[in-house]
């Protein structure tokens, strides 16, 4: 991949980001806490886990090996996950633009959360990053969905078809 297709994909990926938190914004308070027995319970719990593992990857491809994942408690409210959200997106904006064909092929070291040190590409890391979004994002739409609202499409091909 070069580095304008890194580009695009982060495109489509804050796009999509944008487009869940639309979604989102229709529902109620307690919609958003509802446990619906997903993987992190909540739409709440799903939004933190996937804004912390957005905020982690921007750590480390910046050097830090931070170790700590964002939790429910240190975002209580959907407003201050939002909020945390923006500043990340802003990060990848700012990384993004310094992106070079080196940096894609550098090689990342770092620690996951149960200590095991880790080594890998960072096109690698990017890649992931915009897939474990998706995946999340396809969860929090299905949760949409059993809190009675209605989630925006947010496939990949549906941004590629917008871009014309």
């Amino acid at each position: 991949m070069t580095i304008k297709d890194f580009h695009v994909l982060f495109e489509f990926n804050s796009w999509a980001n944008a487009r869940t938190i639309q979604a989102l914004d229709s529902l109620s308070e307690e919609q958003l806490y509802m446990d619906l027995k997903n993987s992190f319970g909540s739409i709440h719990g799903t939004l933190v886990h996937l804004c912390g593992a957005e905020d982690i990857w921007l750590q480390r491809l910046n050097g830090a090996n931070p170790g700590i994942f964002m939790k429910n408690e240190n975002f209580p409210t959907y407003s201050s996950v939002k909020t945390k959200w923006k500043n990340v997106e802003e990060g990848w904006q700012n990384y993004l633009v310094t992106l070079t064909d080196q940096e894609l092929t550098r090689t990342l070291i770092f620690n996951i959360q149960r200590g095991d040190e880790v080594t890998q590409k960072v096109w690698q890391s990017l890649q992931h990053l915009v897939n474990h979004s998706t995946y999340h994002r396809g969860q929090i739409t299905t949760m949409i969905r059993q809190s009675g609202g209605t989630p925006i499409g947010t496939d990949l091909i549906v941004f590629y078809r917008q871009q014309k």
